[in-house]
C-alpha cells in the first residue's frame, strides 16, 4: 500500500514538473512574440517617412540616399526584408535603384561574408537575400554550396537564389544539372526558377530540348510552353514521335500553338492518334484557327469514340462558319439515317436554342440565322425546331 502511495505521489509531481516547463516555455514564445512585435512597430515608426521616400522616389533619375543615423541589427534585418519585398515587386529601372541601395547600405557584403561562414542555416538565409538582390559576385560560391548540400526542400532556395543571380547561362545549366545529379528532377519547378533569370531564357530552352536527354528535355519543354512563335513548331517537331508520353504530349502541345498551318498529313497522324487527349488537343487547336480548310478533319472528330473530342469538333464547326455549319449538319443527318443515333442533331437544335435567345446581339443574330438556315437546307423544314426556338 505504502510502495502505491508513493508511486502516485511521485507521478503527480512529475506531471507538475511537466505543466510547469510547458507553462515556462509558453510564456517564453508569447513573451519573445510581444517583444518581437514592439520591435516591428518601433522600426515602422521609426522608418516610416524614409519608405515613404523610397516610393515617391522610385521613378526619379536620381540615385536612392541611404537612411539616416545608424541602424541597429535587427533595424538592419527588418529594411532588408522590406527592400527584399520591393525588389520583387518592381522591374527594370526600379529594381536596379533598389538593387544599387542595397548596395550602399552594405547588404551584399553582409550576406557574402554569411555565405563563406560555417553555419548551414546561415548560408541558407545569406543565399536567399543575395538571390532577392542578384548580387552576380555570389554565384560561385553558392554553386558550390548547392553541390555539397544534401537534396532537401533547401536545395531549391539556393537554386533559385543562383538563377536571378546568375549573368551566364553556363551558371544556369551547372545549377540544373547539380539538381539532376541529386534526383532533383521536378521540371514545372526547375522551369520556373529559370524564368526568374535574366539570360536568354528561350535560347537557353531550345538547347535543353535538343540535348537527348529526357530530364533535360521536359525542362525545356515545359519552358517554352508558353511561346507561340512559329519557329518553336520547328524546334519541337522531332519529338512528337518520342517514346516517352510525357515528351510526346507536351512537344504536341507546344507544336500545335505554335504552327500557323497545320499540315494535313500531321493534322491526320495526330487526329488518328491513339491517345484521346492528344486527340482532343489537335481539335482544340483547329478550332481556334477558325480556317475553314479544317472543317472536314473536325468533322471527321465527330466520329471519334471520345465524347470530349466529338464536342470539341462540333463545337469548331459551329464557330467557322456557313461551311462548318453544313458541315456539322450533313453530318448530323447521315448520322441519323444510318441508325447511329440523332445526338449530333440534339447538339444542333441545343445551340439554336440557346443563339435564340441572344438575338437582340447582331453577332449572335448572324449566328443562328446561318445554322437555322444550314439544319434546314439538310433536314428540310423540321416541327422540332419551332419547338425549341
Amino acid at each position: 500500500m505504502y510502495s502505491h502511495m508513493t508511486s502516485a505521489v511521485y507521478i503527480v509531481y512529475g506531471l507538475i514538473a511537466v505543466n510547469l516547463v510547458f507553462a515556462v516555455v509558453l510564456y517564453g514564445i508569447k513573451f519573445r512574440n510581444v517583444k518581437q512585435q514592439k520591435a516591428h512597430e518601433r522600426f515602422h515608426k521609426k522608418f516610416k517617412d524614409y519608405l515613404i521616400y523610397i516610393q515617391a522616389n522610385i521613378d526619379s533619375e536620381e540615385r536612392l540616399r541611404v537612411p539616416p543615423g545608424r541602424m541597429n541589427r535587427l533595424e538592419f534585418n527588418l529594411l532588408q526584408e522590406r527592400l527584399n519585398d520591393m525588389i520583387e515587386s518592381f522591374a527594370g529601372e526600379q529594381r536596379e535603384k533598389l538593387i544599387d541601395l542595397c548596395g550602399q547600405i552594405g547588404f551584399p557584403t553582409y550576406h557574402l561574408q554569411r555565405l563563406r561562414g560555417r553555419s548551414y542555416r546561415r548560408k541558407i538565409d545569406a543565399a536567399y537575400h543575395l538571390g532577392c538582390m542578384r548580387v552576380k559576385e555570389a554565384v560561385p560560391a553558392m554553386l558550390e554550396l548547392l553541390r555539397r548540400h544534401k537534396a532537401d526542400s533547401s536545395l531549391f532556395v539556393i537554386a533559385r537564389a543562383i538563377a536571378k543571380c546568375a549573368q551566364d547561362p553556363k551558371d544556369i545549366k551547372d545549377m540544373v544539372h547539380i539538381l539532376l545529379s541529386k534526383g532533383r528532377s521536378i521540371p514545372d519547378l526547375i522551369a520556373d526558377m529559370i524564368e526568374e533569370s535574366s539570360i536568354d531564357q528561350t535560347a537557353l530552352f531550345a538547347q535543353f530540348i535538343q540535348s537527348g536527354q529526357p530530364e533535360l528535355i521536359r525542362i525545356g519543354l515545359v519552358g517554352l510552353k508558353a511561346y507561340t512563335a512559329p519557329e518553336m513548331a520547328a524546334a519541337v517537331y522531332r519529338l512528337m514521335d518520342s517514346s516517352n508520353k510525357e515528351i510526346e504530349r507536351k512537344s504536341i502541345e507546344i507544336y500545335l500553338n505554335s504552327t500557323v498551318f497545320l499540315p494535313a498529313n500531321v493534322v491526320n497522324r495526330l487526329l488518328g492518334h491513339a491517345d484521346a487527349e492528344i486527340r482532343l488537343l489537335t481539335v482544340q487547336a483547329l478550332s481556334e484557327h477558325r480556317n475553314s480548310a479544317y472543317a472536314g478533319a473536325l468533322r471527321n472528330g465527330l466520329k471519334d469514340p471520345d465524347p470530349r473530342v466529338v464536342h470539341a469538333s462540333a463545337n469548331g464547326l459551329l464557330r467557322m462558319g456557313e461551311k462548318g455549319m453544313l458541315l456539322f449538319c450533313e453530318a448530323a443527318k447521315d448520322s441519323r439515317d444510318s441508325g447511329e443515333g440523332t445526338v449530333l442533331q440534339d447538339m444542333i437544335e441545343e445551340e439554336l436554342h440557346s443563339l435564340s435567345a441572344r438575338t437582340q446581339n447582331v453577332n449572335y443574330l448572324t449566328q443562328y440565322n446561318a445554322l437555322l438556315y444550314a439544319y434546314e437546307r439538310t433536314f428540310g423544314k423540321n416541327k422540332r425546331i419551332y419547338r425549341v426556338v
